[in-house]
């Protein structure tokens, strides 16, 4: 996949009410429930709750995941869910300000990457006039990650190739990194939301997520959820 310093982060603003319970925001992240994952929205956010909007089916108290990028993570539980659209109680509080930030600086100076989605499938990889097939382990909107690589193919950084995938449009991409049969790619322009949630559905692999412990699905004290 891409190295960190080659991505950024899927997060657009649309308003910030830092005085208000709930701020509506429209950020870009990566679901993962029992064993599916898949890409949402979240529309409003607050300390222990968030709504958000997806295209999976979501049950009353089922334990989820949400990445926003590699350094944004929580765990929560559905509260409700209806009409491609659920309300989430977080595990704990999280720092909305860290939550509406692009991104952060760090010691290392290496950027958070935006989320990967674990997928299979068979792509063709065009690049310096000639074509061959190879596979693709995972796949973001803002670029992918390749395996299976021949020999022949002798990809180097700053490689300007074009992807061909089943389900997908054909898109041209920069090679972010190479290392022997994998390397990862940059799109020149972003997949489509709904062109990568379309696709997930065919071809992502199970998600990695631990159930959390089992816990009583209440309101908190104080708590205001966002409405159906």
């Amino acid at each position: 996949m891409l190295n960190a310093e080659a991505a950024e982060p899927d997060i657009q603003v649309v308003e910030r009410r830092a005085s208000a319970r709930h701020i509506a925001v429209m950020l870009i992240a990566k679901l993962s429930c029992a064993d599916t994952q898949t890409i949402c929205r979240i529309r409003n956010i607050s300390t222990m709750g968030a709504r958000i909007e997806t295209n999976m089916d979501l049950k009353q108290g089922a334990p989820l995941a949400l990445e926003l990028r590699s350094d944004l993570k929580m765990t929560g539980r559905v509260m409700w869910a209806k009409d491609g659209n659920a309300g989430i109680q977080f595990d704990a509080a999280i720092d909305i300000a860290r939550f509406l930030m692009r991104s952060e600086s760090r010691i290392d100076r290496r950027k958070p990457r935006p989320p990967r989605y674990q997928c299979t499938a068979n792509v063709v990889l065009v690049t310096d006039g000639s074509c061959f097939s190879c596979s693709m382990f995972d796949i973001g909107l803002s670029g992918a990650g390749l395996c299976d690589l021949p020999p022949r193919t002798k990809l180097r950084s700053g490689h300007v190739v074009k992807l061909i995938a089943d389900g997908i449009s054909s898109h041209h991409a920069t090679v972010a990194w190479a290392d022997g049969n994998r390397a990862g790619i940059k799109f020149r322009h972003p997949l489509k939301y709904t062109e990568l949630q379309e696709w997930l559905l065919d071809y992502a692999l199970p998600a990695e997520f631990e159930t959390p412990e089992p816990a009583r699905i209440a309101p908190l004290s104080g708590v205001h959820y966002p409405a159906h």
